[in-house]
């Protein structure tokens, strides 16, 4: 059957005996007419762009001070451009937006020197000033991603003392004092604490990346809660946002689409092989899939896993399934009060040992991701980072579960209150949540409500630590295991556990002024095992990736990391499917 809207056959394995696919049929009809009149409704038509892909849902936000979300973290990769970038299929380090680095002696001092061809999307010269300008404020404003520049002399002693409530305190606070020293014009030196072996895939991490300050200056405004400045996220929208890198922002339609065209002040623009792209903003895995069917977008960065494991079995050559850089978990909020101000069981280490050790992680794999993804029992995924020893966690143990649990106070789940466990609706998530919810009841009578929520809502709650329990994750942003590690310090952002010990912070110190590379790592993992085993999360899977990708796309690397820089890929020539 061909629809009268010119999209192409629904696929034949909606024909297929498969419980999945035989539920979808119906929808998928009344999907394909959806995506059809999104499509084509209106009375003119747009130019199509030279890709069109789907990243996850629509961006949160384009602010280099807040992103943290991997859509963001991508797109910011086709606007900006660091002083170095990254290798289009190794994702190694690489000069960006400077020429290559001078390194001192003791790999304490980094020199860089901006390109003299280097320039904002308006033209404008490209000077240092832009890099100083968000290293500041992410020191001034802390995010998540604050503690990345700790590493630089000075900065964690600025940070803290910007931001003490203590007036006397926030008067000390130097700037001169801070490692970041602007040379000239195009001359930036950087003085670091200890020689990091990473620092350069951290000047490639959109955090680091350039921000144009006379342009965001006709936002900036007084925060009426802590009377600072801070800007309205209009700046982030066209056409008001400059950037500096291959793309600049044309287009942004709330939870419809981002279109990117190429930068003609690009400073490397003849490297660019694609001229306009367009990210798709959807939520629903079925209209995704759907949408790749149909042709209307060339490129899926996330399949469901029911579908993936469907095309899978069928040997899809579109389908492409490689290994992640990240863990699936349940947050666990480990405050002694929850929001409302009432006691929290799962403050008590035994609680949380025992919701872990009888969690049997297997029917997830093999029943609702089934895309080759292994359970795992540690934070850190075992094998992504070359050397490091892994450590142990807490492995599957329902007699040592009960005994915990009974240890707590709670023999049977008796006098613990019901758990609410939070998600984000589109995805599997409430397929994993009720097997995770289903063996605590049957193992240690403990009551699970589930609550699924649109993706906004998940997110303030998580951040807020407003849950008890939440389905959470995590993806590496550098390839070093820090970039686990440091989330969940006592003091980041990102700890939405609100898990506090002090030993694994001073692991954390330790590690980060150890010079011997085979030690640090040791460290390191010690701190994980720590973390393991008092259980602020519970590891269940390894993530894989599954891709659908349009086999006229080429130089689009199967990395782990799943960062891509656009500029390098290509579209053989033909028709697009």
């Amino acid at each position: 059957m061909v629809l009268s809207l010119g999209l192409k056959p629904l696929p034949r394995f909606f024909e297929s005996n498969s419980p999945v696919l035989k539920m979808l049929a119906i929808p998928a009809v009344l999907l394909l007419i959806l995506v059809g009149s999104a499509l084509w409704s209106g009375g003119g038509v747009e130019q199509r762009a030279d890709l069109t892909y789907i990243n996850r849902g629509d961006v949160n936000t384009l602010d280099l001070n807040r992103m943290s979300w991997a859509q963001d973290i991508r797109l910011a990769y086709a606007l900006w451009e660091g002083l170095y970038t990254l290798d289009p299929q190794t994702l190694e380090p690489v000069p960006g937006s400077a020429l290559p680095v001078e390194i001192s002696e003791d790999k304490c001092t980094y020199t860089f020197r901006v390109r003299p061809d280097a320039k904002w999307s308006n033209g404008d010269p490209l000077t240092v000033d832009g890099f100083i300008a968000t290293w500041r404020r992410q020191l001034e404003y802390p995010d998540e991603y604050a503690g990345l520049f700790h590493c630089i002399a000075g900065a964690k002693a600025y940070q803290e003392a910007f931001n003490s409530a203590d007036l006397n305190v926030r008067s000390t606070a130097d700037w001169s004092a801070v490692g970041i020293i602007k040379i000239d014009a195009r001359t930036l030196r950087v003085q670091l604490l200890y020689p990091t072996a990473y620092f350069l895939s951290l000047t490639a991490f959109p955090s680091f990346f350039p921000s144009h300050e006379a342009s965001m200056e006709a936002f900036k405004e007084l925060d009426p809660a802590t009377g600072r400045a801070r800007y309205d996220e209009s700046y982030t929208h066209p056409p008001n946002l400059v950037t500096n890198g291959p793309y600049l922002l044309k287009e942004w339609r709330f939870k419809q689409k981002v279109r990117v065209v190429a930068n003609p002040h690009y400073w490397n623009a003849a490297s660019v092989g694609l001229k306009v792209i367009d990210q798709i903003a959807c939520e629903d895995p079925l209209a995704m899939f759907l949408m790749y069917q149909s042709g209307a977008v060339d490129w899926l960065m996330q399949v469901d896993s029911g579908i993936a494991a469907e095309l899978l079995a069928r040997k899809d050559p579109d389908l492409h399934v490689f290994s992640g850089f990240g863990t699936y978990f349940y947050s666990i909020n480990c405050q002694p009060t929850f929001s409302d101000g009432t006691p929290n069981p799962l403050a008590d280490v035994k609680v949380r040992q025992a919701l872990a050790m009888s969690l049997d992680k297997r029917p997830v794999v093999e029943t609702v991701t089934r895309t080759g993804e292994a359970t795992q029992d540690t934070y850190i995924p075992p094998t992504i980072f070359k050397d490091y020893p892994s450590p142990g966690g807490l492995s599957l143990d329902r007699d040592r579960a009960r005994q915990l649990l009974a240890e707590a106070g709670f023999p049977g789940g008796k006098g613990l209150p019901r758990l609410t466990l939070i998600f984000n609706t589109g995805s599997h998530h409430g397929d994993v949540a009720q097997i995770a919810s289903r063996q605590w009841k049957q193992e240690l009578g403990i009551e699970i409500e589930l609550q699924g929520m649109e993706l906004a809502r998940f997110r303030e709650r998580l951040n807020k630590k407003e849950y008890m329990i939440a389905r959470a994750s995590w993806n590496g942003d550098y390839n070093d295991p820090s970039t686990f590690t440091d989330k969940y310090r006592s003091t980041s952002a990102g700890n939405d556990a609100g898990w506090i010990s002090k030993p694994y912070d001073d692991l954390l110190d330790a590690a980060f002024k150890e010079p011997d590379a085979a030690k640090r790592l040791q460290i390191l993992a010690n701190a994980e095992g720590i973390l393991n085993r008092e259980a602020p999360i519970i590891p269940v899977y390894g993530y894989t990736t599954a891709f659908l990708i349009r086999p006229t796309l080429k130089n689009i690397p199967l990395h782990p990391q799943s960062l891509f820089l656009y500029h390098s890929i290509r579209v053989e020539s033909g028709s697009k499917q």
